[in-house]
């Protein structure tokens, strides 16, 4: 395909080979992180400014290419997450005014950028998770409107809901780590390693999360607003043994994480922390090492959160969401006992490339 020559322009930070990094046109710059052309730089930066929400109507699989960026906004945005361009880059503009503004008060503006940059990494996060969140409830045919509907208006949950949950977390989970270099370098092979537990723990923060919001203490929520209600499995379940042990296993993610999240009131931010914490304080050092060298700002950035809205315990808080780790690491390990127990949970229950990442 021949390119016209203003196309070819580039800044010194690119190279001829380069591609762009979302539909693989040629690069116009690195600004927002990743190698990116200049109609998907623009497209990124009206979509953040103007707090754009898009659906797609495939299901998310939409092919963004040169040719077809334009045809699906929503996987074009989705996929300018998942390649890594970072929202906190954008810098605003005054409208009214010039481009390049006369420098007045260099000094305050200095401390306004140190701002920023101590900000971006969780404030980037914090906003690709509701993206992510966003995206169960568009691919369901039962969104969640009332957080407090009583539990006669839940549908249950599938096979098909639990194996599209996970799905969508190993997806999330792998676009939330490619915000960190560490992450980006792995082999494809070390990230399945990584995703094998690391996406288990991202789907149980999420759901947990959506759980403390109920005001109903015996079920747990999918994101997509179906429910695994302890009580009714011991009724829909053919056989006793598999139904005491999914209510049993129910039951223990409620009390182990879904309890301590509505007791503490945990916010998306806390949850964005959460997950940022458990991806460079990785259990799976032995097979994969991820250099941590974002966990000084996540803390620092996290500690600073949580003083500004628990003035009165805000240290203690800080320690609880910590602790809150080893919960959310055991609560994986039992879900993986619970893959080898039959039932809905059950490895022969989910699709083919579930059971191979879940045993990578």
């Amino acid at each position: 395909m021949s390119l016209s020559p203003s196309t070819t322009v580039s800044t010194p930070s690119s190279t001829p080979s380069e591609a762009c990094a979302v539909c693989s046109d040629t690069v116009h710059s690195h600004q927002y992180g990743v190698p990116a052309c200049l109609g998907c730089i623009v497209f990124f930066r009206r979509t953040i400014i103007n707090k754009v929400q898009y659906k797609c109507w495939k299901q998310g699989k939409c092919l963004i290419t040169f040719a077809s960026r334009c045809s699906c906004r929503a996987c074009r945005l989705r996929k300018c997450f998942h390649v890594g361009m970072k929202p906190a880059a954008i810098q605003q503009r005054d409208r009214l005014g010039p481009r390049n503004p006369k420098v007045i008060f260099e000094e305050q503006m200095i401390q306004g950028e140190d701002i920023l940059t101590s900000s971006s990494l969780l404030t980037s996060l914090v906003h690709l998770q509701r993206v992510q969140r966003a995206l169960h409830v568009n691919y369901s045919n039962h969104p969640i409107r009332n957080h407090n509907l009583p539990n006669a208006h839940r549908k249950p949950a599938s096979r098909a809901d639990i194996n599209f949950s996970l799905k969508i977390a190993f997806k999330n989970a792998d676009e939330w780590g490619n915000h960190f270099e560490t992450y980006r370098k792995l082999s494809r092979e070390e990230k399945n390693s990584v995703l094998s537990e690391y996406g288990i723990a991202f789907l149980l923060i999420d759901q947990a999360f959506q759980t403390s919001r109920f005001k109903k203490y015996n079920v747990w929520l999918l994101l997509n607003g179906k429910v695994l209600n302890s009580d009714k499995y011991q009724e829909d379940e053919e056989q006793s043994s598999k139904a005491e042990s999914n209510s049993d296993f129910i039951k223990e993610l409620i009390e182990c994480l879904g309890n301590p999240f509505r007791n503490l009131g945990i916010d998306e931010f806390e949850c964005a922390v959460l997950k940022t914490t458990l991806l460079l304080t990785a259990s799976f050092a032995d097979r994969v090492v991820l250099k941590n060298s974002n966990k000084k700002q996540l803390l620092e950035e996290f500690m600073a959160h949580t003083n500004q809205n628990h003035p009165n315990d805000g240290i203690q808080r800080f320690g609880e969401i910590i602790l809150l780790i080893g919960a959310i690491r055991c609560a994986v390990k039992s879900f993986y006992n619970q893959t080898r127990v039959p039932g809905v949970f059950h490895l022969t229950q989910l699709d083919l490339c579930l059971r191979k990442m879940l045993l990578s």
